[in-house]
């Protein structure tokens, strides 16, 4: 060791030269901390603040040894890639890239990989989503051959529903068709039999197509009716409508044996058809009249030539009838009156629609 005495130095008293240190020592013997700019390289440990405003070129650098190791005060620039702990967070700005770990990557191309799953701005690939909540989106693409767990018709809402390929229903039944308008699940269409097609309403079949393109209605209304038994309603003056012995078909009950009068249960256009029919003397007339609402809308009359000889009166007419219209089928009563035991009296009434 060697001792320097420095002299016009104020405060330094001497310098000690150590093997790789200056110590500098004030008259009282005590070390002294110098204040000083160092041009230069410094090579070898430095114990204490280092302030330097150009580039310092650092080896092994140990920073600290608190719970805060380092902090920087301003804008701090690392040109290579900076790895925080072993491997864990990898910032590699020359890439363009964050890792965190092996399980989360951030890439400007290449989007957000969480688990092996892309997040991408143009597509999402995922492996699987579980989600308890809803799920919004605009559109939806894929083959959907692996798409299960829709158990209900209430897990899929759309205002428009575009199928390019074949949508397969259940069949269905009456009570429950396969096809049905949201709040009516009586209503609809099923499928009660290979190559048939079926409608419900309220539960009730209402038309029927089958395998040979058949078209039944078992509802439609309708009425038949054959043989004179009396007097119905006075519908117009000497006008009296027919009441039947024999009604073979009333569906819906449209048609009123007291009254005689037929009243149609909906809009739509009927089919008429009416036969008076008795033996009669001769020059001896009778008429048929069908009247609807009061008003005469057809009449047909016959007088035979000879004595006894039957004589057919017959009115086949389509009209169009509102709901709640009635119809009767009648004779005039000042003139030859119908039989009770002819069976050629009879009348129908149908929707043909």
């Amino acid at each position: 060791m060697a001792v320097v005495n420095v002299n016009g130095i104020s405060g330094i008293n001497s310098i000690t030269a150590q093997s790789n240190t200056l110590d500098f020592y004030n008259s009282a013997g005590n070390t002294l901390s110098i204040g000083a700019s160092l041009t230069g390289n410094v090579t070898g440990n430095v114990t204490g603040n280092i302030n330097s405003s150009g580039v310092s070129t650092l080896g092994n650098t140990v920073v600290g040894g608190g719970t805060t190791q380092l902090v920087v005060t301003g804008n701090a620039r690392i040109t290579g890639i900076l790895t925080i702990g072993t491997s864990s967070i990898t910032l590699d700005g020359s890439s363009n890239q964050v890792n965190v770990g092996t399980g989360v990557t951030l890439h400007h191309t290449d989007g957000v990989q969480v688990g092996g799953n892309n997040l991408h701005s143009t597509v999402l690939t995922v492996n699987q989503i579980n989600a308890s909540g809803v799920i919004t989106a605009t559109s939806f693409s894929g083959s959907g051959a692996n798409l299960t767990g829709i158990a209900a018709t209430t897990n899929v809402v759309t205002n428009s529903l575009v199928v390019s390929g074949i949508t397969t229903v259940a069949a269905g039944s009456t009570a429950a068709p396969s096809i049905t308008p949201t709040g009516d699940s009586n209503t609809g269409i099923f499928f009660p039999s290979a190559d048939t097609i079926a409608f419900s309403e309220g539960g009730t079949e209402a038309l029927r197509i089958d395998s040979s393109g058949r078209v039944t209605m078992p509802y439609q209304p309708m009425f038949s009716a054959a043989t004179y038994s009396s007097s119905g309603n006075t519908v117009q003056t000497n006008i009296v409508a027919f009441l039947w012995t024999t009604i073979s078909l009333n569906v819906g009950n449209s048609f009123n044996n007291t009254t005689g009068l037929f009243t149609a249960p909906v809009a739509g256009n009927y089919a008429l058809s009416f036969n008076f029919n008795r033996r009669a003397s001769a020059n001896n007339w009778h008429g048929a009249y069908i009247v609807k609402n009061s008003t005469t809308i057809a009449q047909s009359w016959f007088s035979p030539s000879s004595t006894d000889g039957y004589a057919p009166v017959t009115i086949n007419y389509i009209i169009g009838l509102s709901a709640n219209d009635t119809i009767a089928f009648c004779y005039h009563n000042s003139f030859s009156l119908p039989s009770t035991s002819s069976d050629g009296n009879f009348a129908s009434i149908f929707l043909v629609g």
